[in-house]
């Protein structure tokens, strides 16, 4: 067990490389080789959407209507990703991937791209070609962060192998954990880093900041038809979810954080599953990664994908890979969704922006941090807690990522201008137009909720 990795030419391991403790260092190394320079930084998007089958009086998708939908869009059979007889992934031909969330929510992972302008291209390609494949086979698709129609007894699992390892884990780790992999949706913004100096201002301005960009693009105020009482029932739910790998990263409460910490509190937390041979094995479920680093578990010796696929069941606000993923805001249209491709950066890729967002973003204590979010998801953009307000530190944070985008490329500012519009003019976020609407001229009727937020 103690066997050190062998390395390529690179001096680096490969997926299937054994990993002991003393393999630590290439872990950090790991995150370290991300770094790129500052002209080959890119935007890429991620956008998860509920489906829903217009023939059966607007059921969730079934998994065959789901795998329907990913045949949709693959040019031909080769570029379709099977486990067992399931399709699971589908490559668009464009460099663009269609995946399978656990309640079969369709997820799109854009391509990385140098320019706004080429991300908002393939969101439209994307939500072009949807339209047509939902129409073909009666059935429409939402932008939301929540379910607002089916609830969790009428959810229908999609028979990924991973997730029948995770659902039985994640549900004795918080109330909400099933809402959370079945009836949350998000769209995520996943960006480069520089030096180890940037890469820890980025991991901590991301999640420092996660409770303000929740207010600003918070857009799930409903449950099973109604009002949940929260402006973003996706971040409730994820209040209520396995606290050992969501909410804020711990070591962004620091102010000296560093690329190690992020590892040394990912070997901390437990393990869901280890991969073999096309199999998902549960019974270390519950390990810490570092005593599975040290020992293993189930007659299974540590391998370098292992601590890959880790990183993968880390759900933090802001986590790390060779990239950060920014994961804190419900799934919108395309407006609020490039808004937010646009905010992070702005905020994120001009230095001067960067030290600012990281001077105001909050500073809190891990319970004043948890105290902050339950807040939010409650009253969004109306939120104060803990010393924050935090409608005026959106509008703060929207004029600085103007600014700071305006130096970068200055040809993207129009992507903010819906933030503007609504967060500095009219301290608004987009729960609140539903609410408004729902309670006014809609008289209350779900289908005029649903056929707003459509968009297959």
């Amino acid at each position: 067990m103690s066997q050190h990795p062998r390395t390529s030419g690179e001096g680096f391991p490969v997926l299937t490389d054994a990993v002991a403790g003393e393999s630590v260092p290439l872990f950090v190394e790991n995150l370290l080789r991300g770094e790129k320079l500052r002209a080959d930084w890119m935007c890429g998007a991620e956008l998860e959407l509920f489906g829903y089958d217009r023939a059966r009086s607007f059921a969730r998708i079934d998994a065959g209507q789901v795998q329907s939908v990913l045949a949709g869009f693959a040019p031909s059979s080769r570029d379709l990703v099977h486990e067992g007889g399931t399709v699971i992934e589908a490559n668009d031909g464009q460099m663009n991937r269609l995946t399978v969330e656990p309640g079969g929510q369709v997820e799109f992972s854009g391509a990385p791209q140098r320019r706004l302008a080429d991300v908002e291209r393939e969101l439209r390609r994307y939500l072009a070609r949807l339209r047509e494949v939902a129409e073909a086979n009666r059935l429409a698709f939402l932008a939301v962060g929540f379910d607002p129609l089916r609830s969790i007894e009428e959810q229908r699992w999609f028979p990924k192998l991973r997730y029948e390892v995770m659902r039985p884990y994640l549900a004795s780790r918080g109330g909400r954990a099933w809402d959370m992999m079945c009836r949350t949706c998000t769209v995520q913004a996943n960006l480069d880093y520089g030096p180890p100096a940037d890469l820890c201002k980025k991991f901590l301005v991301g999640n420092r900041l996660a409770p303000v960009v929740t207010a600003v693009f918070a857009n799930s105020p409903f449950e099973q038809g109604r009002p949940s009482g929260y402006k973003s029932t996706r971040a409730a739910a994820w209040l209520d979810t396995d606290p050992d790998r969501s909410g804020m990263a711990p070591p962004a409460l620091r102010d000296d954080f560093k690329p190690e910490d992020y590892v040394e509190y990912a070997l901390d937390v437990p393990m869901i599953f280890a991969h073999r041979g096309g199999r998902y094995i549960g019974a270390v479920a519950g390990v810490p990664f570092r005593e599975f680093l040290g020992s293993g578990r189930a007659g299974l010796t540590p391998v370098f994908g292992d601590w890959a696929d880790h990183l993968t069941t880390i759900f933090t606000d802001a986590r790390l890979k060779q990239h950060v993923e920014l994961r804190s805001a419900d799934a919108c249209d395309l407006e609020y969704s490039m808004a937010l491709q646009a905010l992070w950066k702005g905020l994120l890729y001009d230095d001067a922006a960067l030290d600012e967002a990281l001077r105001l973003a909050p500073r809190l204590k891990a319970a004043d941090a948890v105290r902050l979010r339950e807040r939010v998801a409650r009253d969004g953009l109306d939120a104060k807690c803990e010393g924050v307000d935090v409608l005026r530190l959106a509008r703060e944070f929207v004029r600085l990522a103007a600014e700071g985008l305006k130096r970068v490329a200055p040809d993207e500012t129009g992507y903010l201008d819906i933030l503007v519009e609504r967060v500095i003019g009219e301290g608004v976020c987009p729960a609140d137009i539903l609410l408004r609407n729902f309670e006014g001229s809609w008289h209350g009727s779900p289908d005029r909720v649903f056929e707003h937020l459509r968009v297959a």
